[in-house]
């Protein structure tokens, strides 16, 4: 069987060779003259945790490097309709925004040609590609410009949400403080046994208190005066400590936006456009994996096919043989024989007059 196989091969080798090679060829050409032609725009942003912001605070996730957190960040963002709208109002894609069929075209559009990858602890890569190298360098700077404002606009909020709180919780906590202190002055004017009270020191200008008594000794309803008057105190200390951390935390949302999301290197208008050749070359190696199948196919349907008797073997049961044209090895066979030289040669073995052409031995 595997003589069979090599025989066919050898007799039809232009036959089966042709499919994979033509078909890779004509498929590499095709897949070379149609690769698509764009323009690469990136930029190189330096990312920071921001350091006037508390580490359990700013979102940023502590197993992750901060260029891996504020890809996330962006990636998520671009699944928004609202930001991605921003960004793209920015380029000269904003008509398509007016539409669905704009906005499929959009996501084609941004998914083959956006990447955002992080390279390193604190390196984040954009990178854009378009066919246009106007609309390369827009795209990249348009979706900077509206994270960083989205990045500086969210803490804003974040700490002027919370300085409106603790700016409640402080007026809050002084009514309390100022309710507390206008009892204590009450219950030590109604009462004449403590005239001898300080209302400026309360119940450590008794003698009591002199003897470092507990204002429970002197008076349990004024002792109870005296901690909610300590309690609003402590509530008017912690609240004004809170504004102000919240208010620091504004100036410095303000002042340090710059540092925590820095652009390093900023896009470029590409001069030169390159071509895509890395993800088509697997059309050309899909149509030699297709034209190898053809051909193995092929291959087994002409050893299929072959009915010719080579050896007795090959003969079926109950039948004779009457000859067997022996096996020539033809010497100093000319170029100039014809198609016909090993039935000739058979022949003249055979005893028929048919002589080899050219002398041949």
């Amino acid at each position: 069987m595997i003589a069979k196989f090599l025989e066919a091969f050898f007799r039809h080798k232009l036959l089966l060779l042709l499919p994979p090679i033509l078909m890779t060829l004509a498929v590499g050409a095709w897949a070379l003259l149609a690769a698509p032609v764009y323009f690469d725009s990136k930029a190189n942003v330096w990312v920071d945790r921001p350091t006037y912001i508390v580490a359990e605070s700013d979102g940023f996730n502590a197993y992750l490097t901060p260029a891996q957190n504020q890809t996330l960040r962006l990636t998520e963002l671009l699944r928004t309709e609202t930001f991605l709208t921003a960004v793209v109002n920015r380029t000269s894609l904003a008509p398509l925004t007016a539409s669905a069929a704009g906005w499929r075209q959009l996501d084609t559009i941004i998914g083959r040609g956006l990447a955002v990858t992080p390279n390193g602890n604190n390196l984040m890569v954009v990178r854009f590609r378009s066919g246009s190298p106007q609309l390369s360098q827009q795209f990249v700077t348009a979706l900077l410009e509206t994270f960083r404002e989205k990045v500086a606009n969210d803490r804003l909020t974040q700490a002027s949400l919370a300085t409106s709180f603790y700016e409640s919780r402080l007026q809050t906590a002084d009514e309390q403080l100022s309710k507390a202190t206008g009892e204590i002055r009450r219950y030590i004017a109604a009462n004449p046994r403590l005239t001898t009270i300080d209302p400026e020191r309360g119940a450590a200008s008794t003698t009591a208190a002199r003897l470092n008594l507990p204002p429970i000794a002197i008076d349990p309803q004024l002792a109870d005066i005296i901690r909610r008057v300590e309690a609003a105190e402590l509530d008017v200390q912690t609240a004004r400590q809170n504004l102000e951390k919240a208010r620091l935390d504004v100036s410095a949302s303000l002042e340090g936006q710059e540092l925590g999301l820095q652009v390093v290197d900023a896009p470029k208008l590409p001069s030169e456009p390159v071509r895509e050749l890395g993800k088509r070359l697997i059309y050309p190696a899909g149509a030699a994996v297709v034209g190898l199948g053809l051909s193995a196919a092929l291959w087994v349907l002409l050893v299929a096919g072959d009915r010719s008797v080579r050896w007795e073997s090959d003969l079926g049961p109950g039948l004779r043989v009457a000859g067997v044209v022996p096996k020539l090895q033809l010497k100093n066979l000319p170029k100039s024989a014809g198609s016909d030289i090993t039935r000739r040669a058979i022949g003249f073995a055979a005893g028929a007059v048919l002589p080899v052409p050219g002398g041949a031995k």
